[in-house]
């Protein structure tokens, strides 16, 4: 079995597990037993995750090609659910199975070697992690972190051990550029025909022309095509459908990227991106999430990287799909720039929220919000009714206003990092939400 197909979760299992024989050990050794098929279980309830989300994932082309775009906005509510549904699944399967020894820290902490051993192997283990996480914190109810029983590591970088790169198409200018996009069009077929591919083949020529000359420098020769690279999985965000790549020649490299748009008549060209701000904006908080079938989205993510060199990594995986990998790293990104700064959280800029305590730490590039435990006049509405709303379009609503929105629990931070008055409105505000340790 390839390493890197986490579809196959059944034979996943019987690779891992150890034979039946092995798990009847001496009542000496039961605490042994319980720690490997804990492990074992948990590794399988992730791969069992990430094949339903795979399989989902899957329905995008044919989303796409039958322009099906309300069954494209179910399947991301479907996907979107999944997670919590996986991870309370486990949850109540590690009760039952270790009984007694559910909520014993030292058996976790075994398990979570054990478990570390099984995934050495694996690609993308570090969802793998953030599983473990999940479960781990609901089973606690941890406050803050605890590395006994969690994946603990803020200097950690998630890519920096990928050595081995995504599969891509590569297509070199043999002197002919209308060549070059038809053969590119070629590849990139769906089983809706293209309006007119020669036109399709000539817009693109037209508009790479366009903006290499856009961007000429007159005291340098014009900039020649030498060779274009494709990633071969076609993202997919609601109407559209995106070849993403790069293009490159002598001593200059962009990104590259096709929209595409199924119309009532067929697929056309909707855009040719060619400038890193405008491909940032499509892999940003602004956009829905993808639906692209990755077997290792940690290459996916290393190959956006090359292209677009200031995007965290913590908005890649999660415009990816991947939004609690997404979370796991805005949190590093974070608790590494407290270890790094001195200022202070302060009231964010603007009108006081009646909802909402909205704070910021200046030198960091996000809001902070809290909500109330009760709310001014005209906002009759209570606090369990605004969760309820929150709950709900971050679910339904991941193409528009929530899309950059990641709710956190249980957060632990340093009080003398808050400013005076901030504290005071957290202590009289949010007390059902906030609490404070000596």
């Amino acid at each position: 079995m390839p390493v890197n197909d986490r579809t196959a979760s059944t034979e996943i299992l019987s690779a891992l597990q150890p034979p039946a024989s092995s798990l009847q050990p001496p009542a000496a050794s039961l605490r042994d037993a319980l720690v490997e098929q804990g492990a074992a279980a948990l590794v399988q309830a992730f791969a069992d995750y990430n094949a339903e989300y795979r399989m989902i994932t899957r329905r995008a082309p044919q989303r796409f090609e039958a322009r099906d775009w309300r069954g494209s906005q179910r399947d991301a509510v479907e996907r979107i659910e999944l997670y919590d549904r996986n991870v309370n699944r486990a949850v109540a399967k590690m009760r039952s199975q270790l009984g007694d020894e559910a909520t014993e820290r030292a058996v976790w902490s075994s398990i979570k070697r054990r478990f570390t051993e099984l995934i050495e192997a694996l690609p993308d283990r570090e969802f793998d992690k953030t599983f473990f996480n999940s479960v781990t914190r609901r089973t606690f109810g941890t406050v803050g972190v605890d590395a006994a029983v969690e994946f603990v590591a803020l200097d950690f970088d998630p890519i920096a051990s990928i050595t081995s790169t995504i599969e891509t198409n590569v297509y070199m200018n043999r002197g002919s550029p209308e060549l070059l996009f038809e053969e590119v069009l070629t590849d990139f077929r769906f089983r809706t025909p293209y309006v007119d591919f020669d036109r399709s083949v000539q817009i693109i020529t037209n508009e790479v022309r366009a903006q290499i000359e856009a961007d000429a420098d007159a005291s340098k020769p014009p900039l020649q095509v030498d060779q274009i690279e494709f990633i071969r999985t076609v993202f997919f965000q609601m109407t559209r459908a995106y070849v993403v790549g790069r293009i490159s020649g002598a001593g200059w490299i962009r990104p590259f990227v096709l929209a595409l748009k199924n119309t009532e008549s067929g697929v056309v060209i909707d855009a040719v991106m060619m400038d890193e701000s405008t491909v940032s904006i499509l892999f940003s908080f602004t956009r829905s999430y993808f639906h692209a079938d990755l077997a290792h989205v940690g290459q996916a993510v290393v190959f956006l990287k090359s292209i677009l060199p200031r995007k965290p990594v913590s908005e890649l995986y999660t415009v990816l799909g991947r939004a609690k990998q997404g979370k796991t790293e805005r949190y590093r990104e974070l608790f590494r720039h407290l270890q790094q700064s001195a200022d202070h959280f302060v009231h964010a800029p603007g009108d006081r929220g009646l909802v909402m305590i909205c704070f910021t730490l200046p030198s960091f590039d996000v809001v902070f919000k809290v909500i109330r435990d009760r709310f001014a006049y005209p906002k009759n509405v209570l606090r369990e009714e605004v969760l309820q709303k929150y709950e709900l379009v971050f679910k339904h609503d991941r193409a528009g206003r929530l899309v950059d929105a990641q709710e956190f629990k249980r957060l632990k931070f340093p009080r003398a990092r808050f400013a005076d008055a901030l504290l005071e409105e957290l202590k009289s505000e949010a007390a059902s939400t906030v609490h404070f340790e000596d």
